[in-house]
């Protein structure tokens, strides 16, 4: 494996910039690490209290999950543990934008009795390389999966806050606002993602997309009671899957009958240890109820079969395998489907999962082989044939 990870590791940093490091994971080693890359925009202080190390070594490794962390100055790192075979692949530092002339005077300050110290910054910005976040996560994939013998996507947790006991801490350098707008940015794509999936009453994306981002963790700390402040959010959530059903042409009154509901639950809530169940059932009821109202003149099998569709997307979806779930002949329900929907049921499969596809390329940076098998297509050239029959251009153009 040494071998194989010299190659990778020079291979990326001759082809994308992107420096590759591997570790045993060990806290003390890794924050030793982390301060000397991030020693001239981050208070060690705060290194310790920031989000990255609250994910490593305070909550449970996701072994599927690449960790991406926008340190203070606009410094990069993607990392991945494995903690039961003593692993740990760093990329990075790397940049998403290039220092600006401004950036480096502002730092410089830090130092004016130290020229060594202000040389030394200097030489560090040059170094860095400026990659696009797109190819960072798929440079991050391969090469881990490649390693670690694994098969199947990633995802991207992005950690870019600091952890809430680290608020209190001051952080020496222009970076803060860099965070703020990676926070803004990040919570604004994922909210127009899951506004979209939810008025499409698509369940399937909606999780999926719930699943890549931790709103526990990411969402702005208006509240010292963390109880308080994730009630907070699910509030503004509630509220803006409220406002992404009223387009739909629901009756207001299901729609603020269903939100009140929600309203009332949020106050109940007595733990933040909830809130990713919490999170799935109004995901759930909301996705649920433009299900009911999306196609009103449906028989009832047929409805069942197209809200089994939307929740299922990235199965393996058969008229066969969907009429044994269902109960019925498999005939039976193909000819029936094809009656009230105007299409045949592998058409209107194609269509969801098409439509699926567009929000992700729209409003994740998730790369199309991965968006491909994240709605049911383990064949990319297959789901570009399927992209383009019902959009007209390819995936890629789509996103451009």
């Amino acid at each position: 494996m040494r071998e194989t990870f010299l190659f990778l590791q020079k291979l990326l940093k001759e082809t994308t910039g992107i420096p590759l490091f591997k570790f045993p994971y060990d806290r003390v080693l890794l924050l030793d690490w982390f301060r000397k890359q991030t020693r001239y925009v981050l208070d060690s202080v705060y290194l310790e209290h920031s989000a990255l190390c609250h994910h490593l070594f305070h909550l449970p490794v996701q072994t599927d999950c690449l960790y991406e962390w926008v340190a203070p100055g606009g410094i990069v790192f993607l990392l991945y543990a494995d903690p039961p075979s003593d692993s740990c692949f760093i990329f990075g530092p790397v940049l998403y934008k290039p220092f600006s002339h401004e950036d480096v005077l502002h730092q410089l300050h830090q130092f004016p009795s130290d020229p060594q110290q202000k040389t030394e910054f200097i030489e560090s910005c040059h170094q860095l390389s400026v990659v696009e976040s797109r190819i960072l996560h798929c440079a991050g994939e391969l090469v881990v999966n490649h390693l670690m013998g694994r098969t199947q996507p990633m995802r991207i947790l992005q950690v870019d806050l600091p952890a809430p006991e680290a608020l209190n801490h001051t952080v020496f350098s222009q970076g803060e606002d860099i965070i703020r707008m990676r926070q803004v940015e990040t919570r604004y794509e994922h909210s127009a993602a899951l506004t979209d999936a939810v008025s499409q009453g698509n369940l399937s994306l909606a999780l999926h997309i719930i699943s890549n981002y931790d709103p526990g963790t990411q969402t702005t700390v208006r509240n010292a009671n963390p109880l308080r402040n994730a009630q907070n959010y699910c509030i503004v959530l509630n509220t803006q899957l409220r406002h992404a059903l009223e387009k739909t042409g629901i009756h207001p009154y299901q729609v603020d009958r269903l939100s009140n509901q929600i309203g009332l639950e949020i106050e109940q809530l007595k733990s933040t240890k909830q809130l990713p169940q919490f999170f799935q059932q109004v995901l759930t009821r909301y996705c649920r109820l433009v299900q009911e109202h999306a196609y009103p003149n449906l028989k009832p099998l047929t409805n069942l079969a197209v809200t089994y569709i939307k929740e299922h997307l990235a199965d393996n979806l058969t008229v066969k395998d969907t009429a044994k779930v269902l109960t019925v002949n498999a005939n039976y329900l193909s000819t029936l489907f094809h009656n009230d929907m105007g299409m045949t049921f592998i058409d209107f499969v194609n269509r969801e999962r098409t439509r699926q596809a567009a929000a992700l390329l729209k409003h994740t940076s998730l790369q199309i082989q991965q968006i491909a098998s994240a709605v049911g297509y383990n064949n990319t050239s297959y789901f570009a044939k399927q992209f383009l029959r019902f959009y007209g251009i390819s995936p890629s153009q789509y996103r451009q």
